[in-house]
């Protein structure tokens, strides 16, 4: 982002929309290596279903514009702060304010018409992004980390829709590469979003990456609107019953072994998280690169990012034993590679240091939000969405505000190897409880209790 006041954060640049629909078609270029034999490939599912289609495009604008906003903000915060801490700050902002409504959130995908909530939290976007340009203007960073908690608002109610609507859009044999591409647009919006949103923001302004988000938002709405299959199978009630609702959800985590596992899986991932925080301050102090740097930075997570749900997807074969040891050392490749970070002074090693721990944070994330939907029933799935991407805001929250008092006293390096240890003897300890267990032998086949469980045996 260019945030120098003379040179464009006042441009608007509103032949910037049509990058997004360019971003749809890269990505899907992105992920033509995918394919599931011998049941066709991502291409084909996205020709063939209209209705996933819209799925996949909404979520992959929505989270590609999100990207372009974030890197803006990233380097904003840093150019009138000089702080690495209150940009590890923008982690917790981005994450925390969802958790304070985590008992709403859950009851409210269940009990609600999926589609009208994610239409309604689209639009609703649209309104901190506005305010993000204001905030952008009069250079005020707290307004916008105001802009950005109302975003991270609308994001914590939208983002377990997809997730727990999928199973509705496609076949069970179509499902495990429909849970991995969808899973993987996060990634690919950091991919597309974050480099992209570098060049954009250097050379034209935020303003030009404003109007991009909002755009994306505006469109994702639409789409959404356009899905003609219900996205609930059912809804037995639309009274919302916080107390019961959260009972019924913690009798079933604690009677699926398997479920418990990737929740605890989960946490290990996101406590360490926060030392992603520190990227733009390895990019703009360390190696001494722009707005542009940043955004190559991002590039290379996002890109180790996508490749780790494919390559994790391929090992695992379907297995969910080798799912659960997959993702198991996934969660040591992110320390690994952040360890290596740590001890780079370059860009170019940089970028493959984060490539490499991105591989594993893709892989870790995605194979655990895929077991976890293949292990519940529709009834419940959207709660038990919304308490892994609750869990995860809570605890990446968390890390991300730890990172800024540490970096502060031990320096960025130190936080850094210190973060990314934990998730190595983390990975380890957890691979040692899911053996003790006797997990893989006794409890991880298919759950053939729920009627509309979706069939693991293909």
């Amino acid at each position: 982002m260019a945030l120098r006041r003379p040179r464009g954060t006042h441009d608007v640049i509103p032949s910037f929309v049509p990058v997004i629909v360019r971003d749809v078609t890269l990505l899907e270029s992105l992920v033509l290596f995918a394919r599931r034999r011998p049941h066709g490939n991502l291409v084909a599912l996205l020709r063939d279903n209209a209705d996933f289609r819209r799925l996949f495009c909404a979520s992959a604008l929505s989270l590609t514009g999100d990207w372009f906003t974030f890197v803006a903000l990233s380097s904003f915060v840093y150019r009138h702060t000089g702080s690495a801490g209150w940009t590890a700050l923008l982690f917790a902002v981005n994450s925390l304010p969802g958790v304070v409504l985590l008992p709403l959130i859950g009851p409210l995908t269940d009990r609600f018409d999926r589609q009208r909530l994610r239409i309604a939290c689209d639009l609703s976007a649209v309104i901190p992004v506005a305010g993000l340009l204001v905030a952008f203007h009069t250079q005020s960073v707290p307004l916008a980390l105001g802009c950005l908690a109302g975003l991270s608002i609308a994001a914590a109610i939208a983002s377990p829709i997809p997730e727990a609507a999928l199973p509705n859009l496609v076949t069970s044999r179509e499902l495990p590469l429909a849970q991995t591409a969808l899973g993987s647009l996060y990634s690919a919006g950091l991919l597309l979003g974050a480099g992209l949103g570098g060049v954009v923001s250097a050379a034209w302004g935020a303003s030009a990456t404003l109007v991009i988000d909002g755009a994306s938002f505006a469109i994702s709405a639409l789409l959404i609107a356009r899905i003609r299959q219900p996205l609930s199978k059912a809804m037995t009630t639309r009274r919302i019953r916080m107390r019961a609702d959260t009972a019924e959800l913690w009798t079933f985590v604690r009677s699926t072994p398997v479920v418990s596992a990737f929740l605890w899986l989960t946490v290990g991932l996101r406590l360490c998280y926060g030392m992603v925080g520190l990227l733009p301050v390895y990019a703009l102090d360390r190696f001494h690169v722009g707005d542009a740097g940043v955004g190559v930075l991002y590039l290379a997570q996002g890109l180790g990012a996508v490749l780790g749900p494919f390559l994790g997807r391929r090992l695992v074969a379907g297995s969910m034993r080798r799912r659960l040891h997959t993702a198991g050392a996934a969660l040591a490749l992110f320390g690994f590679g952040y360890l290596a970070l740590a001890q780079v002074t370059a860009l170019g090693p940089g970028m493959a240091a984060a490539l490499i721990g991105h591989i594993g944070v893709g892989a870790c994330a995605i194979l655990a939000i895929n077991g976890l939907q293949l292990a519940t029933p529709d009834h419940i799935r959207g709660r038990v969405m919304v308490l892994v991407f609750g869990l995860s805001s809570a605890l990446q929250g968390v890390s991300s505000l730890a990172v800024a008092p540490l970096a502060a006293s031990i320096g960025m390096p130190d936080t850094t190897r210190f973060l990314a240890g934990l998730a190595v003897v983390y990975a380890a300890i957890w691979a040692i409880g899911v053996t003790r267990t006797e997990m893989a032998r006794k409890t991880l086949e298919p759950d053939t209790t729920h009627e509309d469980a979706p069939d693991l045996t293909h």
